[in-house]
C-alpha cells in the first residue's frame, strides 16, 4: 500500500556558509541517489534498502525520447517504463516520503542515435517552436506531479547547453513559468565542462553540475593522485560558487566498476574490465573533497537499479554501486 504524506520542504531551502549570508538555516548534506526507472511497479522494497544507506534524497528520472533531428519529443507514451511516466514517479515520491527521504524530479531527454543532448540542435525556427512546444508540454506535466505531491527539488533540464545557448529568450520565461506552478526548489543539470557557461544561475536556487571530471589516467588511481587532480577543478568551482553566491549541488556523479575508471568518466557504453577498487577509490576521494564543504549541497550518485532490471544489463561494469565495496564508502559518508 503507497502511503502519502508532506515533507516540510524547507528542511533542505537553506545552506549554512559565511559566504552564503542568505541562506540562513543549516541542513544535512543532499545525500541523495539517482534511481533508474523501473520497467515495472515496485514496491517500498528499494526504499528500504536506500535508507539503510541513510540517504535522504532521491532523484527520479523521466526520460523521453527524441529522434535526432526531429522536433517531436515523445513522452508518457505506451512503451515506457513505469518508473519513468507520471503514474509511477508519483508512486516513487509517495513512498519516498513514507521512508523519510525528500525528492528531486530531474527530466531528461535520450536522442535516438546516442547523439549528445548538449549538441542537441534545429535549423530551422519552426522546427525549434515545435521542440519547445514539446519540452513545455512535457515538463510541466512533471512539474505539476511534482508541486501537488510536494517534491522538494525540480531540475529543469540536463546537459543541454547548446538549447540553452541558442533559445536564451525560452529558458528565461521558462524558468519564471515553473516558479509560478512549483512551491519547492529549482535548478538544471549542465555538464563538468560547460556549467560556468548556463546563463541564468542567478534565477535558479543551487547550481546544479554533472561532477565527472576527467581525473587520472591510472588503471586504479590512488586516492592521494585523486585528490590531487581534483585540485583546479576544486578551485575553479569554489570560487564560481563565492561568484554566483549559490552553492553547487551535484546533480550527478559516479564512476563505473572498471579500469581507468577516473579518465573519462562520463563514458557509459565503452568495454571494460571489471576493476572494483578503481571504483571505490575515486568515491573516497570525491567525498574527503568535497562532502565537508558548505559551498557543496550535496548531490546524487548514479544510479540505483531495482528488482525488475533487465538479465542483460551488465551490472559488474556499470555505475551503479550496487553490492560492490563502493557502497560502503557511500554508506560511510552518508551516515555522517
Amino acid at each position: 500500500m503507497l502511503l502519502s504524506c508532506s515533507v516540510d520542504r524547507s528542511d533542505t531551502q537553506h545552506f549554512q556558509s559565511p559566504q552564503f549570508g542568505q541562506f540562513s538555516a543549516g541542513i544535512k548534506k543532499i545525500n541523495g541517489v539517482s534511481m533508474v526507472g523501473s520497467s515495472k511497479p515496485i514496491d517500498e522494497t528499494e526504499f528500504k534498502r536506500l535508507d539503510s544507506l541513510h540517504v535522504n534524497f532521491v532523484c527520479l528520472l523521466p526520460f523521453a525520447f527524441v529522434k535526432s533531428g526531429k522536433p517531436k519529443i515523445y513522452y508518457n507514451e505506451d512503451f515506457q517504463w513505469w518508473g519513468e511516466r507520471p503514474e509511477g514517479i508519483a508512486a516513487c515520491i509517495k513512498m519516498a516520503h513514507a521512508h523519510g527521504m525528500q525528492v528531486m524530479i530531474k527530466p531528461q531527454l535520450w536522442v535516438s542515435d546516442g547523439k549528445f543532448t548538449g549538441e542537441l540542435s534545429f535549423e530551422s525556427t519552426a522546427d525549434w517552436e515545435h521542440f519547445e512546444r514539446d519540452y513545455s508540454t512535457y515538463l510541466f506535466q512533471l512539474l505539476s506531479v511534482a508541486d501537488s505531491l510536494d517534491a522538494a527539488y525540480f531540475c529543469l533540464g540536463t546537459e543541454l547547453s547548446y538549447f540553452v545557448q541558442a533559445r536564451k529568450s525560452y529558458w528565461e520565461n521558462l524558468i519564471d513559468s515553473a516558479r509560478k506552478v512549483f512551491g519547492g526548489k529549482i535548478t538544471y543539470a549542465e555538464n563538468w565542462d560547460t556549467y560556468q557557461d548556463f546563463p541564468f544561475w542567478d534565477k535558479l536556487d543551487v547550481m546544479g553540475v554533472n561532477a565527472y571530471f576527467p581525473l587520472s589516467d591510472a588503471i586504479t588511481p590512488p586516492i592521494n593522485e585523486l585528490l590531487k587532480q581534483w585540485d583546479p577543478h576544486y578551485r575553479q568551482m569554489k570560487n564560481f560558487s563565492a561568484l554566483k553566491s549559490k552553492p553547487i549541488l551535484f546533480t550527478e556523479y559516479g564512476y563505473r566498476s572498471i579500469d581507468y575508471a577516473a579518465r573519462r568518466p562520463w563514458e557509459s557504453y565503452t568495454d571494460g574490465i571489471v576493476n572494483l577498487q578503481g571504483q571505490q577509490n575515486a568515491y573516497e576521494a570525491l567525498f574527503q573533497k568535497f562532502w565537508n564543504e558548505p559551498w557543496i549541497a550535496g548531490g546524487f550518485f548514479w544510479k540505483w537499479f531495482d528488482a525488475h532490471t533487465p538479465p542483460d544489463v551488465p551490472i559488474n561494469l556499470d555505475f551503479t554501486p550496487q553490492n560492490k565495496p563502493a557502497l560502503e564508502v557511500i554508506q560511510h559518508w552518508y551516515r555522517q
